[in-house]
């Protein structure tokens, strides 16, 4: 069965390199005929450490491929979801969805496809685009996948990948757990280095930056008291640990002048905390600095 990848910036190459290695049938699905092209002559460079591999792929600019009957994992970011879905069509018997985007307001998009199984995921590997066609593997994280039905079988040919390079985890929680739970550890990680202009190292070394971190947990675990021992201090600042070299992707954004996933990461959490009637003071105050920089093409002061 062929694999769409749809979206090719750091994590779609990434997972569209991993899965054509494995063996499967890969097919990029990109935002523009130049990556598209740029990628059919040669293939997706994936580097790790001080070693390259060029691992051929196929690839179309041409957003209707999603609606082929192939298996398709959405890797763009959330903020481009609702345009593309909408050239995907939901049909009785329709091809498998999986989303792996950030953040929990995507989880809505599901209602629109009654007909398809859909799954949702987590990606925790470290990844940084380095060209059209390269990306850097930085850190090695599970891709855990949940079915909004629970059976997991239509997505079988992604969990064949998996490999100690490259984890692709079942779990047995629902959707809306698996999301909020990391959406909750992006809420810490993210708007603090995008606004300290650090790597995820310095977060667990700086003892400022570490009380930050220690409020904004304080505020999340009193709005979602459930996650509260999923979710610990300690495990945000270990995470920090393991992943200390990688920028996080909302620093890696502000610092390309790109748009971040501000809205869809930290607006969603704070969105739900408040049909709880909780607010997020701190969350807040970060949402609105992150936006500021966004605005300024991510200069800090």
């Amino acid at each position: 069965m062929r694999i769409n990848v749809a979206g090719a910036g750091a994590i779609g190459l990434l997972v569209g390199a991993r899965l054509a290695e494995a063996g499967q049938e890969v097919r990029m699905i990109t935002r523009t005929a130049e990556q598209a092209a740029v990628i059919r002559s040669g293939g997706i460079l994936l580097s790790v450490e001080d070693k390259e591999k060029r691992i051929s792929v196929g690839a179309t600019e041409r957003r209707e491929a999603a609606a082929d009957g192939s298996l398709t994992i959405l890797a763009m970011k959330s903020y481009d979801l609702g345009e593309f879905v909408g050239a995907i069509g939901d049909v009785p018997g329709g091809a498998p969805l999986l989303f792996i985007q950030n953040g929990v307001g995507h989880l809505s998009l599901a209602s629109r496809f009654r007909h398809r199984p859909v799954a949702f995921g987590t990606v925790e590997h470290g990844a940084e685009r380095t060209g059209p066609c390269s990306v850097e593997h930085t850190g090695i994280g599970p891709i855990r996948i949940s079915a909004v039905s629970g059976d997991l079988t239509p997505f079988l040919p992604v969990f064949k990948a998996h490999s100690s390079a490259f984890p692709v985890l079942r779990t047995d929680e629902g959707p809306e757990s698996l999301l909020l739970k990391k959406a909750l550890k992006n809420c810490m990680i993210n708007p603090v280095t995008a606004v300290s202009g650090v790597r995820n190292g310095e977060l667990a070394e700086d003892p400022h930056l570490r009380a930050l971190l220690g409020r904004l947990h304080a505020e999340l675990a009193n709005a979602f008291p459930e996650m509260a021992d999923e979710v610990t201090l300690d495990g945000v600042l270990d995470l920090c640990r393991k992943t200390a070299d990688n920028t996080s992707s909302m620093l890696a954004d502000l610092l390309a002048g790109r748009k971040t996933e501000a809205g869809a990461i930290m607006g969603g959490v704070i969105g739900l905390a408040r049909t709880r009637g909780v607010s997020l003071p701190a969350l807040e105050s970060l949402t609105a600095l992150v936006g500021s920089m966004e605005r300024r093409k991510g200069r800090h002061g």
